[in-house]
């Protein structure tokens, strides 16, 4: 059974979703193209599977707002990641690993001082985290992570499955869903969204190579 925000005592601050916040987003979102633009593309694929999860979830308009906005923002982080590191073609070294690992906090820095973006905060520090307390930054565990932060994680780590890398080409749907049912066994994410992301079939178009 899937875990909502009222299950586990986590409550949402209100997102006032206008179009102030929508142009700041929108603006912040120019911003992550202007350093690569497979990121936002990434970004705003992700924002489609999470409202998908949402949808079947159930979830207010105010999470879904949440959950959009999040979504299209969770890797700004990376502008401040250096070029050479971000878009290196091959493997990372141990200590280029770690600079990545900084994008969620330089995201939250980014975002923290605009007061309208407070409540998607969380998603943008903790879409690294795992259900077993061995993600990142913060290593949080179980019902410490929010429900709308786990939402975004399979997704996010779903969208990048099934997209092109320079070390390798795109999972199929059913590989990345394997992928993530296997990740989910070893304690990494929830398994019952598992299920329901399984359960959307999304459209071909969504998948041109990055």
């Amino acid at each position: 059974m899937v875990t909502t925000t009222e299950d586990n005592g986590q409550t949402t601050q209100p997102f006032a979703a206008h179009d102030g916040v929508e142009a700041i987003v929108q603006a912040l979102c120019s911003t992550i193209e202007a350093k690569d633009f497979r990121i936002r593309r990434h970004s705003e694929r992700v924002a489609k599977y999470v409202l998908q999860l949402a949808e079947k979830l159930g979830l207010d308009e105010n999470d879904q707002q949440i959950l959009r906005h999040g979504a299209l923002l969770h890797d700004i982080g990376n502008i401040g990641i250096a070029d050479a590191i971000l878009l290196k073609p091959g493997g990372l070294s141990d200590w280029e690993f770690e600079e990545v690992r900084m994008h969620p906090i330089i995201g939250e820095q980014i975002c923290k001082p605009l007061q309208t973006l407070s409540p998607i905060l969380p998603l943008i520090r903790w879409h690294h985290e795992k259900m077993n307390g061995r993600g990142y930054p913060d290593g949080l565990a179980g019902d410490e992570i929010p429900l709308l932060v786990r939402v975004l994680s399979i997704a996010d780590v779903y969208d990048t499955l099934r997209s092109d890398r320079a070390y390798r080409g795109a999972f199929g749907h059913q590989q990345a869903i394997e992928i993530l049912q296997e990740e989910a066994g070893k304690g990494w994410w929830q398994n019952d969204l598992v299920q329901i992301l399984a359960d959307i079939s999304a459209p071909q178009g969504d998948f041109a190579p990055v």
